[in-house]
Parts: C-alpha cells; sequence; structure tokens
C-alpha cells in the first residue's frame, strides 16, 4: 500500500506491528505453511545443462507469482560466488540477493529464504556449468476452492489473476504485497478477508480471524480501521463464520474506537490511494454510519443491549445532518474538494444515507463520470452501482479500468491502474507492486454479480439473488462453511435458467431478476410452475417469498434445484466484442542473440535507487519482469532492437511487451527484417505502440534478423522492451 518512498516508514512497521501480529495469531503463533516441494520451471533462457566462457545469467520461468526458494544443482564452480534471487526487482527491498561460494566438485545449494515472483535468475561466474535448476513453492496451507466463470473472459481472467493475488498475499498475515512491505494493513486486510470465504477452503480462515481479533491502533491509519469494524470486516467475518466468540472478544475494543478513538477530520486518516479529490469528510461520516449499525447488531447478539440507545443516538445525529452538510442539489460534496468524489457518493449510496430518488443525479454526474478511486476502493464504487441497478455500467466500469491488467503476462493484479501513481504524484510508478491483495474483482463478481452471499450467520440461510447484466452465463462453487455452493446461470432469447445446490441444514432465498426480462410469463422450480403473471404455487420445498425491483424471491431448502424463468430476454451487450486473433505459436528464443542501438546499462530503480541491470538480452530471456531499456534519453527517433534468430524462420506476429514498464511503449515503430543483418528490408510494419503490450501483426514473412526501430518522441518517458516475442501460424 506504502509508496516505495516510505520505506524506512514501512521498515519500522515491519518490525513493530509484524512483533505485534506474530504475538496475536490465532494458531499458536506459527501460521500453516505448506511445503510444494521441489517443481520444475516452466520454462528457461538457456538450455541446460550450459556452460559459458564469460559470466552469464539464467532467468527461469514459474507457471504463476507463488513463494519460492531457488535451487540450482553447479559444478566446475570452486571457490566462485553464484547468485540467486527473483526476477522481480521489488523482491530487492526485503529480501538481499542471496549467494554462497561453490565448492569442489558437483553440488546442490537450496537458497534459505522465500521470495516472490514469476521467474527466478541465476547469475553463473565464467566456466560453471549448470546441471539442473528446480524452485521450492511454499505458501499459506489453504486450498483453492471457489472458482468462477462467465461467458466473457475479461471477468474469467481477473477472477483468476484475483484469486492468485489473495493468496501470495497470505503467510504470516494478510500482506500489502509479498514484496515490497509485507505490512499487515486493514486496509488491505479487509478485501483480502472477504476474497477468502469465495476462493479457498476454511483454513483461510484462520488468517481472517487472526484479523479480526487483533488490537485496533489509532496511530495505524484509523480510516482503515474504520472500513474494516463494519459489515466489510468484522460483520463479513461473523456471517461467514458464525464465530460469535470473537464477535463478543472485539466488541469491547470496537464500541471504544468508534465512540472515543476514532476522531473525524485528522489527517492521515487514509481510506484511499486513488486520485486526490478525496472527500474524506463525507467518506468517514458513512463508514462510522455504517460501522455503528454493525456495532447494533453486535450489541443484541453479545448481550450489550442496553448499548443501542446510544448507539441509535449516533448514528441519528450522522443521518439527520448529512443531507444539510453534504447534498448540494445533483451529488453530495464537502468544501474539502472541488469537484465530487465517485467514493463518497459511492459510500452514500451503500451506507443508505443517498435515498433513492438521488440515485440517478448521483450517478449522472459522478459514478457514471468520475474515477478518481484506486482499485482498492472502485470495490464499493462498483457496488453501489449495482445497488442503483447499474450492473452493466459497474462491469463496464471493471472491464475499463483493468484494461492493462487483463491482458498482461502477469498472474496477479497491481497495486495501481495502469502502473500510475494515483494520489500526489501524477505519474507512472514503477515502485508500485505488481501482486496487491486489495483489488476486488473476486468480491465484486462471486458476491456481487452472482449475488451469492450470507444472510444469516454461518450460512444457515443465504441468497442468490443475480445481477448478472449483460453476461449470459456464470457457473461459480461458493465454499461456505456449510459445503460448497454451485450456482449455474444460462439465458437465451427465451428462457433464464438458474441450477443450484443448497447444503444440508441450510435455507437459500433465490431470486429471479425480472430485470434480464423485456416480459417474464412463467418461473418453473424443478420443472413444475410456482410463477406466472396470475398466479403464485408453492410446492415442497419452494415456497413464494415476494418481489421487489430487481427479483421475484423464493424460500428454497436444502436439495439440487433447477428454477427456469421463460419470456422474453433481453441479450443485447453494450461491451464491445473482442477481436479475434488467429492463435500463434510463439518461437523458441533460448539460443538468439539480441542487441541493441546503445550499449547495455542499468537504472537506478525507485526510492533506494538499486541497480538494475536492462541489457537487450534481457528483452528476449522469457521474463516480462526484466527487460531492455534505452537509459540515455527519452524516447527519440532512429532507436532500435535487433535480434538474431540463428536462422531463417517464417513468422507473421511480434509482441513487444512492456507491461512492467507500462508507459514505456513506442511512440511510431517500424519493423524491417534481413538475412544477413546488414541488408534491410523496407518497413513490413508501422504504426503506434499500445498501453503495456503491442501486438504487431502482417503478412507471412521468412528472414532470420528483425529489428524493430523506434522513431517517436515522448518527452516523460524512456522506449522499453521487456519481452520480445515472435509468432508463426504453422
Amino acid at each position: 500500500m506504502l509508496h516505495i518512498q516510505k520505506l524506512f516508514f514501512v521498515t519500522v512497521l515491519l518490525v513493530n506491528y509484524g512483533n505485534a501480529f506474530s504475538q496475536n495469531l490465532s494458531f499458536d503463533k506459527h501460521p500453516p505453511i505448506k511445503d510444494y516441494g521441489l517443481k520444475n520451471y516452466q520454462s528457461y533462457s538457456r538450455s541446460i545443462p550450459y556452460t559459458s566462457k564469460t559470466a552469464w545469467q539464467l532467468v527461469c520461468q514459474m507457471p504463476y507469482n507463488c513463494h519460492f526458494q531457488p535451487w540450482i544443482e553447479i559444478e566446475n564452480a570452486e571457490g566462485k560466488i553464484i547468485l540467486l534471487n527473483s526476477s522481480n526487482p521489488l523482491v530487492q527491498y526485503l529480501t538481499k540477493t542471496e549467494s554462497f561460494v561453490a565448492k569442489k566438485g558437483r553440488q546442490i545449494y537450496e537458497a534459505k529464504n522465500w521470495i516472490s515472483g514469476e521467474g527466478a535468475v541465476y547469475t553463473i561466474p565464467a566456466g560453471a556449468t549448470v546441471i539442473s535448476v528446480k524452485y521450492r513453492e511454499t505458501g499459506y496451507d489453504t486450498k483453492f476452492v471457489g472458482s468462477f466463470e462467465c461467458n466473457d473472459n475479461d471477468y474469467n481472467i481477473l477472477w483468476k489473476k484475483g484469486a492468485r493475488t489473495a493468496y501470495l498475499c497470505m503467510r504470516d498475515w494478510f500482506y500489502d504485497c509479498p514484496d515490497r512491505e509485507r505490512v499487515g494493513f486493514w486496509g488491505d486486510g479487509t478485501p483480502e478477508l472477504n476474497q477468502c470465504f469465495y476462493v479457498f477452503d476454511t483454513n483461510a480462515h484462520k488468517l481472517c480471524k487472526e484479523l479480526v481479533l487483533r488490537p485496533l491502533d489509532a496511530k495505524f491509519y484509523p480510516g482503515q480501521q474504520l472500513e474494516f469494524l463494519g459489515p466489510y470486516g468484522l460483520w463479513y467475518y461473523y456471517l461467514q463464520t458464525g464465530d460469535i466468540n470473537s464477535i463478543k472478544t472485539v466488541y469491547p475494543g470496537t464500541k471504544k474506537f468508534l465512540f472515543n478513538t476514532y476522531k473525524f477530520g485528522k489527517k492521515n486518516q487514509w481510506f484511499d490511494w486513488g486520485k486526490e479529490n478525496k472527500d474524506n469528510a463525507i467518506i468517514e461520516q458513512c463508514f462510522m454510519y455504517i460501522d455503528l449499525g454493525t456495532l447494533k447488531k453486535m450489541a443484541k447478539i453479545t448481550e450489550h443491549l442496553s448499548d443501542t440507545i446510544l448507539i441509535n443516538a449516533k448514528m441519528d445525529s450522522i443521518k439527520n445532518s448529512f443531507n444539510t452538510r453534504f447534498w448540494n442539489g445533483s451529488f453530495y460534496k464537502s468544501d474539502q474538494v472541488i469537484e465530487p468524489d465517485d467514493r463518497a457518493n459511492a459510500m452514500a449510496v451503500n451506507a443508505g444515507l443517498a435515498e433513492q430518488n438521488k440515485w440517478p443525479v448521483i450517478f449522472e454526474n459522478v459514478l457514471n463520470k468520475k474515477t478518481f478511486s484506486s482499485c482498492f476502493f472502485d470495490r464499493w464504487v462498483f457496488e453501489a452501482l449495482c445497488t442503483m441497478g447499474k450492473e452493466n455500467e459497474a462491469l463496464l466500469r471493471m472491464s475499463t479500468r483493468y484494461q492493462t491488467m487483463i491482458p498482461a503476462s502477469f498472474s496477479t493484479l497491481w497495486e495501481h491502474y495502469d502502473r500510475w501513481w494515483a494520489s500526489s504524484i501524477d505519474a507512472f510508478d514503477e515502485g508500485s507492486s505488481l501482486n496487491h491483495g486489495w483489488n476486488p474483482p473476486v468480491i465484486n463478481l462471486s458476491q456481487t454479480i452472482a449475488g451469492i452471499s450470507p444472510i444469516e450467520a454461518g450460512w444457515k440461510k443465504f441468497q442468490v439473488i443475480p445481477r448478472e447484466g449483460f453476461l449470459q452465463s456464470i457457473k461459480l462453487v461458493v465454499p461456505s462453511i456449510k459445503g460448497n455452493i454451485t450456482v449455474a446461470i444460462n439465458k437465451t432469447l427465451h428462457q433464464y435458467s438458474l441450477k443450484l445446490n443448497v447444503p444440508a441444514n441450510t435455507q437459500s432465498i433465490v431470486g429471479i431478476p425480472k430485470t434480464a426480462f423485456k416480459n417474464l410469463k412463467t418461473i418453473r422450480a424443478n420443472d413444475r410452475i410456482i410463477w406466472n403473471q396470475q398466479s403464485i404455487k408453492n410446492i415442497k420445498g419452494v415456497s413464494y417469498y415476494g418481489q421487489d425491483e430487481h427479483a421475484i424471491l423464493f424460500t428454497v431448502s436444502a436439495g439440487n434445484w433447477r428454477f427456469l424463468g421463460e419470456g422474453l430476454l433481453d441479450l443485447s451487450t453494450p461491451k464491445k466484442a473482442v477481436k479475434n486473433i488467429p492463435k500463434s505459436i510463439a518461437l523458441d528464443k533460448k539460443n538468439w542473440i539480441a542487441t541493441a542501438s546503445v550499449k547495455d546499462s542499468l537504472f537506478l530503480f525507485s526510492g533506494d535507487n538499486i541497480p538494475i541491470g536492462v541489457p537487450a538480452a534481457n528483452a528476449i530471456d522469457g521474463d516480462h519482469w526484466t527487460g531492455w531499456r534505452d537509459m540515455t534519453h527519452k524516447q527519440y527517433p532512429g532507436q532500435w532492437v535487433m535480434v538474431d534468430m540463428k536462422q531463417k524462420q517464417s513468422f507473421e506476429k511480434i509482441e513487444l511487451d512492456n507491461s512492467w514498464a507500462l508507459w514505456d511503449s513506442p511512440k511510431k515503430y517500424a519493423v524491417s527484417i534481413s538475412n544477413d543483418g546488414l541488408n534491410w528490408s523496407k518497413p513490413i510494419a508501422t504504426g503506434t505502440g499500445n498501453l503495456g503490450i503491442t501486438t504487431i501483426v502482417f503478412p507471412k514473412q521468412v528472414a532470420r534478423y528483425i529489428r524493430v526501430t523506434q522513431n517517436g518522441t515522448d518527452s516523460l518517458y524512456y522506449w522499453s522492451i521487456y519481452e520480445l516475442s515472435v509468432f508463426s501460424n504453422k
């Protein structure tokens, strides 16, 4: 969460809060860590065994971002130093590059400390022979049980990357990220706790309990704790687990924090990164209001009923003054900001402080136009849009704001949208993490879009009320403590099918969305008509519950059910279809040579000026965390990178991946080919680079050499290629 420039402060937090957290772990101070054993890498930058007359680097790829320890078998290296590290440069903020001095003969060495990333880098001295390399994966001992799949692959990718990100940020406690800090912020912990209940088995609940029981601290970003102490944290945990003992334990501290500790209007409360224009005056009023509502529920179940008088009085004081203080006729805004904030207006809706008759103008003037929130806070904007019945707009906002993360080769979700520092510094943030646990797509898709969540503590009663918008099919599994809940939704022009299993000893409220239909005629349950426009009929296990503006609702007992709505559905979609690019095969780059128009160099990375090498060879080493950069000047005409494929090959596509240095895309590019590296063709393709990944498609070519030339200018950003890949359709 915190920026690299605050690393000293983060280090202090790691020491102080790390000790406090470890003393409070609910699993006897030793979190359950699983050893997945030694594994083979997915790919290597060199064919091994391999040796060289000069020092060299071996770059190896894992199938996904994970916690790992590099392992190597080496010989002919007596007395020489071998270095082992992650290809993720942020790792160097917490973990120094590990090294060992080789012994005589053949030796096996495994790194002592775990690191994180999607690739490992071994620095090998001249003359040494690498026999084999592996990695040992470790991680929090929980299984991926939940799943989500729909007909639009953008959201499938986001859910899977979100789940992987959540797992990567679990270990001793909920990390904000595993590479740069590993601090247990409440802000990051809130969505991470939420995701656990839709992705992992019950082992993950132990880590959730640690966060619930952790003592509150007014000096440690109290705004984050305010975000946690309500329906998104404490009550969320209780509904999922039914753990009333933990609620009893934290009730006194929660009450004290809300009534005495928290002070409105103080600086450094922290509610969101995001862009400036944070309307904290409104945001904190909204969170306080909903937290007090949760505190009232807690008081009732923990035998503190008399406290509800004071709680009601404080809630009334907020509600009665809210519109007078902040409503201007078209949106909510305090004097703190120049223009209305999407975060503040979304929370007014979520808290129930914005009456329904205000929703249309809030949508038109703010939520449909403003994007000040970060990927952390967008969760609440998404939920507010769905509450308003704007599911399509919520889904479009998600896919648009994640537009650079969806196609990226990284298996996790990033700290900032588009790697853009969206706070006081308005620029690319090279030090932001690429695996940040606060991303909400898992929650948004499983809980809000699929509409599955507990109503009574411990999943005794839960709801399945989809808000699928323009999605036409959804399949998902939710790992509740009562057993896995599976739901399958499928829409055709005349039928809305919803299949689900309701576990034993539970009950469900199921909703068939009226909003999905132009004309809804009948609803069937297991092939029997239970509703039509003239009558309602209860059958064994299913009874009519009522209806609202969104859905017709039924109470359903345990068992397997298929609901079928019949009529005329609206299958239109406002989302543009993804272009179909023919499948192609990436050519093997292991023996290729890359050169560039400038000498190999390095750059000083972020606040600590860590030297990171960016030689041309990095552009073809198979790792998208390592890359080539021209550090001599910002983009200027005539820069080039050339690859020698060692033999003539046929190809139809080139991909320039600079997702790590996202804004270093070429302003103008031209691709030429050659068979001798001296005589070059006219450009076979020209164009403008895209943010992140630039895909260049052209008629089939046959050549040995490829040269990409950058012909544009940019006063802000360098030109980078973090991975250059060549593809053939053969």
